[in-house]
């Protein structure tokens, strides 16, 4: 390694470890940094913040902030679930779990993703609403029709819809009434 790379190495990790210690870094970022880099870039930044005076903003600087912090219910979502979270639900049935992602009352309908192990089987049920699937990993079928990633199907209100089986496994993304039977 030549002298410029090992001398830029060591400012790169303390150009890491202080975006690290200011939060600016995904979990994934922070790991890859020695925690007592980060821990000295955080006592460096608190000594720094002890040191400055409090200043108060500009009026016109201070008004566009209080004007954002007011319209933040504007742009809230409706719902919000991160991949990360782990809400899986047992359906009941072995080998499939549900993980609601929002539910509309006024109508009813509800999204949600439904997780198949290998293998399982779902019973034959009536569609009281039209229920719309996405395959977005893995397989899904009944009878001897086989849907597969990428594949979309909308079963109709009050379809009967045979029982359920996959080979593989499978993702699913599903929009449906609240009124399936």
């Amino acid at each position: 390694m030549s002298e410029r790379n090992d001398a830029r190495a060591p400012k790169k990790l303390q150009e890491a470890a202080a975006f690290a210690a200011l939060g600016l870094l995904s979990p994934g970022e922070a790991m890859a940094v020695p925690e007592r880099e980060i821990a000295a870039m955080s006592e460096a930044a608190a000594l720094l913040a002890e040191g400055v005076a409090p200043l108060a903003p500009a009026a016109r600087v201070k008004s566009r902030l209080l004007a954002k912090v007011a319209n933040f219910e504007q742009f809230r979502p409706l719902a919000d679930v991160r991949r990360n979270e782990e809400t899986w639900i047992s359906s009941g049935v072995a080998g499939v779990y549900v993980k609601p992602l929002f539910n509309e009352p006024s109508t009813g309908r509800s999204t949600y993703l439904v997780r198949m192990d290998a293998g399982s089987r779902f019973p034959a049920h009536r569609h009281g609403d039209i229920e719309q699937c996405l395959v977005l990993e893995g397989d899904i079928g009944w009878g001897e029709l086989l849907y597969e990633r990428g594949d979309f199907i909308v079963m109709g209100k009050d379809s009967q819809h045979p029982e359920i089986y996959t080979v593989a496994g499978n993702l699913l993304l599903i929009v449906a009434g609240q009124n399936e039977i």
